[in-house]
């Protein structure tokens, strides 16, 4: 379902807002009536009965957006009821309790901060005109605080102290609210700011891998006419009579090549309409590790695994094994042949497969940018694109890769994929 944002602030899911003020009012109802309950107790001679009124109309009022709440009435006319309600109230219980004079008539600028926060510019504005002629009114209707038995200087003094009483905590609650809120706003645009920073390197790796398929793409249909014509000329060739053994031999295995090329480039097509596929994951992995070692016969891979016996039967893309042969090429290539690979299953369902070569370090710039952007590459005619392809891949796959520089010496790859199990 979707969820209902701000206006003003869209950062603000307007449930959870009218959540937060059904629940606080309840707490000023809680507060307001147990007060009630020890002015009463205490003999104080305040207006108990109307005090006791608001309470209970304010609770009465409050179930009613509840349950409005519960049946799908607009959220943020609820949550304006709401705001208008906690006006008025705090207004009839600062012209119960001493009007003006009351030390509490601060707690006006809670609603109306939340109000600004959440509601439309015309409703804030709104409030906040009913607020400030509340506030105004209250300095000529209201019922005075009670002096307590004497009159004289020590009544006074007494109602001044109180009144201090009433500044200190009045200011330690709003302080603790704004304080509250006010952080919870910093954390939430913290993290809009760095998810944001994220879809803007996502999509200007997805720019780059665009132009990079359609390069491809280019290149693919560019390629099969040579293809073809070498294919036809190595025919030709092999069709000569009286070729020596040798030439015989090298025209067999130019075409095993561009054999090899042909199906390269039907991969290449296929891949764009790739889709997740069951796999037994541990039994493919070895098979694509025997194909993958058939063409690198001079690396030694050492596989370290958990139990075959836990092998599971998942649904993966087949756009993962290009990423992963890239890392195991740059792993074959860094590691003078000898690679060391990890994998393990998490417990909340990730699969985690960790790529090590025992030689080479990445530079502290390398490691700060691995995966984002393209690497100067070492290797002869490399075009460094390589990790590159593998981080946006397994970004698409809602995976992940992480480099590092291993304690014992060398690179280490670690993917981590959410794989998608079949039962």
């Amino acid at each position: 379902m979707t969820q209902l944002r701000s206006a003003s602030l869209p950062l603000l899911e307007l449930n959870h807002v009218l959540r937060f003020s059904l629940y606080s009012r309840w707490m000023f109802v809680a507060v307001l009536g147990s007060s009630t309950l020890v002015f009463y107790l205490l003999h104080l001679n305040l207006p108990l009965l109307p005090l006791a009124a608001v309470a209970i109309g304010v609770a009465v009022i409050n179930l009613w957006l509840n349950r409005d709440w519960r049946l799908g009435r607009p959220v943020r006319r609820l949550l304006a009821c709401g705001l208008l309600l906690d006006v008025l109230a705090l207004g009839l219980v600062l012209g119960l309790t001493g009007g003006a004079s009351n030390p509490l008539a601060v707690l006006f600028l809670l609603p109306l901060m939340m109000a600004a926060l959440v509601c439309s510019p015309g409703v804030a504005w709104g409030l906040t005109g009913i607020a400030t002629g509340l506030y105004l009114l209250l300095f000529f209707w209201h019922l005075p605080l009670p002096a307590g038995e004497h009159a004289g200087h020590g009544g006074h003094e007494a109602l001044f102290n109180l009144h201090l009483v009433g500044m200190w905590l009045t200011f330690a609650l709003s302080a603790g609210l704004i304080t509250a809120c006010v952080s919870r706003l910093v954390r939430i645009l913290g993290e809009r700011e760095r998810r944001l920073n994220q879809a803007y390197r996502r999509q200007d790796s997805d720019e780059r891998l665009l132009v990079l398929a359609m390069e491809a793409a280019s290149l693919t249909h560019q390629l099969s006419t040579p293809l073809n014509n070498l294919f036809l000329l190595n025919e030709e060739l092999r069709e000569t009579p009286d070729l020596p053994r040798e030439v015989q031999e090298d025209l067999q295995l130019a075409h095993s090549q561009l054999e090899q090329c042909a199906d390269i480039l039907r991969r290449l097509k296929s891949q764009s309409q790739a889709e997740r596929e069951p796999v037994r994951l541990y039994r493919t992995l070895g098979e694509r590790l025997a194909q993958w070692q058939n063409l690198r016969p001079e690396v030694r891979v050492e596989w370290q695994h958990s139990n075959m016996a836990q092998d599971r039967t998942v649904r993966l893309s087949p756009l993962f094994w290009p990423a992963l042969f890239n890392i195991l090429n740059n792993a074959a290539d860094a590691g003078e042949g000898r690679i060391e690979l990890h994998t393990r299953f998490h417990t909340n369902g990730d699969w985690e497969l960790g790529v090590h070569n025992r030689t080479g370090v990445l530079s502290e710039a390398q490691l700060r940018r691995a995966g984002l952007d393209q690497f100067d590459s070492d290797k002869p005619a490399g075009l460094g694109l390589g990790v590159w392809l593998s981080h946006a891949t397994l970004s698409r796959l809602n995976g992940r890769l992480e480099l590092s520089n291993h304690a014992e010496g060398g690179v280490y790859a670690r993917i981590l994929l959410p794989l998608e199990p079949i039962s």
